[in-house]
């Protein structure tokens, strides 16, 4: 029930205390960056894959740190692990930017602010598309509720808050300006999160066909069309199989409403899994 717990505190918190997203700054994680590259970067083998070995030494020194406070109190534990959870799990954060932008789009408001639309989808910051880009966004909705909501879950899961914190730092590097990395090191990362998002990627898919109309889902991802990029084919998979599952006909804003209902349905169809493998004793 420990994980289930968290889970379930951590989202009642953010959803009633939304000045939480103030203390989820990426300058934070790029503080952490800036010191190991100053403790560690005259490594020739670090050098040449600093971002790599950043990840990778963060995720194993976190699982020791964590492992230790286990060890010592599972009180402290507890409450280190939902700061982390806190600091990663952005469900409200990014329902209440959804809810932003359908509130703009409801009252006609063309010159919708950017900074907006890229929040809610920052893997569409280089997009060269200057026409329908209201619609772009819309459609990403569902990818980027990935890195804010189910690639959490599925590696807090899986691994634990080491993972989900290294999870979050890996986005952030990525999608984040604070970070000033070069095309083809962002290119080398954007291949890693295909592996690392494929499998929340595919779940969520599959989750739209119990939520919702099962055979119209399914009928969508046995006929999807992927491009041969790998990022860009996890992209396309969820946004593609959220396409069933929403009217592309209605306006902007009742889309977001949509898919606002259709990722909260999603939300609870894996909280109540968890809910069932924590009542099993299979999730302690």
């Amino acid at each position: 029930m420990f994980t289930l717990s968290i889970i379930i505190l951590a989202l009642t918190i953010e959803y009633f205390y939304d000045d939480i997203k103030n203390f989820r700054s990426a300058i934070i994680i790029n503080d952490i960056f800036s010191l190991f590259q100053n403790k560690l970067n005259n490594i020739s083998l670090i050098k040449k894959n600093t971002y790599i070995a950043f990840l990778i030494l963060f995720l194993l020194i976190s699982m020791i740190i964590m492992t230790l406070i286990k060890s010592i109190s599972l009180i402290i534990f507890f409450i280190v692990t939902l700061m982390i959870v806190l600091y990663c799990l952005r469900t409200n954060q990014y329902n209440r930017d959804m809810e932003e932008l359908k509130i703009k789009l409801e009252f006609n408001n063309s010159d919708v602010d950017k900074s907006l639309l890229y929040r809610l989808c920052p893997n569409l910051k280089q997009t060269r598309i200057k026409s329908n880009l209201n619609s772009l966004i819309i459609q990403n909705l569902f990818f980027n509720s990935i890195a804010n909501t189910f690639g959490i879950l599925f590696y807090f899961l899986l691994i634990g808050p080491a993972a989900v914190l290294t999870y979050t730092i890996l986005n952030t590097m990525i999608y984040s300006e604070k970070f000033k990395l070069p095309a083809k090191t962002r290119q080398d990362l954007r291949e890693y999160m295909y592996f690392i998002d494929y499998i929340p990627v595919r779940l969520t898919s599959y989750t739209f066909s119990v939520i919702s109309n099962y055979d119209k889902v399914i009928d969508r991802i046995n006929n999807l069309k992927l491009s041969n990029n790998s990022y860009l084919s996890n992209v396309e998979f969820i946004n593609q199989t959220g396409d069933s599952v929403y009217d592309s006909e209605l306006k902007e804003s009742e889309q977001i409403i949509q898919i606002q209902n259709i990722l909260a349905r999603t939300l609870i169809a894996w909280v109540s899994i968890i809910t069932l493998l924590s009542v099993s004793g299979i999730l302690v």
